[in-house]
């Protein structure tokens, strides 16, 4: 994998957005699908390379809450690292022009 970045823009702007909008929380890729939208097809590889990046560390969930005969969850967080990189990363993207975001809430100028 690439050390340029975490992938690509929008959908890892999402993934983003819900990991550092609660940073010391643990999230499984369920919960980000349900915050972003997006297919755990997309979220599992997206949180493989953000982990190569040490973006995210990731673990596996911890008795008493796993429930024997059912799999059990890995779960992510940003890193502090991950968690500097990923604000620099969503304040460029509010800042480029033509930005999904730009797009969604019509900004004079842009198409829509």
């Amino acid at each position: 994998m690439s050390q340029r970045g975490p992938g690509p823009i929008e959908p890892t702007q999402k993934v983003l957005t819900a990991l550092a909008g609660q940073p010391g929380r643990e999230l499984h890729a369920t919960d980000l699908r349900a915050r972003t939208g997006l297919p755990v097809g997309i979220i599992y590889p997206m949180l493989a390379r953000l982990e190569a990046l040490q973006w995210v560390d990731s673990g596996w969930q911890r008795p008493p809450v796993h429930r024997p005969g059912s799999p059990r969850r890995r779960y992510y967080r940003l890193t502090p690292h991950g968690l500097a990189m990923a604000r620099g990363e969503l304040a460029r993207a509010r800042a480029r022009p033509g930005t999904a975001t730009e797009r969604r809430h019509g900004h004079p100028g842009r198409q829509q």
